[in-house]
């Protein structure tokens, strides 16, 4: 199932680098894509929406569902 998130509060490589290592603690396998431009996040996984909500949060982003 893909997720689709907007993360406002990225704004460089380095932020892309740590929302996808806080959604891989989530699921390992899953795919990840991000968009630093349009800062949105796509994650293809069997795993929660929330559960990637609350890993990006926890990594100290805003994170909201497109």
């Amino acid at each position: 199932m893909a997720v689709k998130l907007n993360v406002p509060s990225m704004v460089c490589e380095s932020c892309v680098e740590k929302v996808t290592d806080a959604l891989k603690t989530v699921d390992a396998d899953a795919k990840v894509n991000v968009d630093l431009s349009s800062k949105q996040v796509t994650i293809d996984s069997e795993a929660s929406p929330e559960s990637f909500e609350q890993a990006i949060t926890a990594a100290g982003y805003q994170v909201n569902e497109v």
